[in-house]
């Protein structure tokens, strides 16, 4: 055994115990994902508390930064949204600049996503509460992808949504099988939602592609390390052969 790996770093939230486990689980061989967290006083889900974990990134980072990713991460969706239209991917800018390691966000990852599916209209499934919930919607629309139907479970706090397993999120979205089915695509939001092992029996039951905060973002780190995503079991973004996202 030797450490001669391939390296995805990642910044998550305090509460976050969602990443770990997804990314661990379905990370091609040979590729590792090592961690460090951000700050932010209360579990509550709230714009003034996401956005202050800004506020550690920079040690977070050049912390993270020793261990040599290829590319850092900041796993959080509605932290990197948040901060305003056309603004997702400040904090990957300023984590590279601290950093000298190429970085991305979730929000930003997102988009990628949608963009390599042509997703232009979507079905889109969130934990936060309402406030949260719209902000997200604008901050699609202004990226050009219209959120043509959408539900919340309203979240509090991000122990609420943790412990929503991922069974109750596929059925969540099988409620409202036939508008998901006339979209583009149907995303499902948060980084601390469980996801990954619904992708593709959603797929099969919707018949249209399935995304997340968590699939978008481990898919992005892996394109840009030219790491080959096909035959994980992830559906049909993980599929799409490269030069697909640009």
């Amino acid at each position: 055994m030797n450490n001669g790996s391939r390296r995805i770093g990642a910044l998550i939230p305090p509460g976050n115990v969602t990443v770990e486990r997804e990314f661990a689980h379905f990370a091609p061989a040979g590729v590792y994902v090592h961690y460090n967290r951000l700050y932010r006083p209360t579990v509550s889900v709230d714009k003034a508390g996401l956005l202050s974990m800004i506020e550690s990134a920079e040690k977070a980072s050049r912390g993270l930064a020793q261990a040599n990713p290829e590319i850092i991460v900041y796993a959080c969706t509605s932290g990197s949204f948040l901060s305003g239209p056309g603004r997702e991917d400040e904090i990957g800018e300023m984590i590279e600049r601290w950093t000298g390691i190429p970085a991305c966000t979730t929000s930003s990852s997102v988009i990628m996503g949608l963009k390599a599916l042509k997703a232009k209209r979507v079905f889109m499934l969130t934990p936060y509460p309402d406030d949260i919930h719209a902000q997200e919607i604008e901050f699609l629309r202004f990226r050009g992808v219209i959120v043509d139907g959408h539900d919340t479970f309203r979240c509090a706090d991000t122990v609420q949504i943790r412990d929503i397993p991922s069974e109750a999120v596929a059925e969540r979205v099988l409620q409202h099988r036939a508008q998901a089915s006339a979209c583009d695509a149907v995303f499902i939001s948060c980084t601390n939602l469980l996801t990954l092992d619904q992708i593709e029996d959603l797929e099969r039951a919707l018949g249209v592609p399935v995304t997340s905060s968590n699939h978008c973002t481990l898919w992005a780190a892996l394109r840009h390390m030219n790491v080959a995503t096909t035959g994980l079991g992830l559906g049909r973004l993980f599929e799409l052969p490269v030069g697909a996202a640009k």
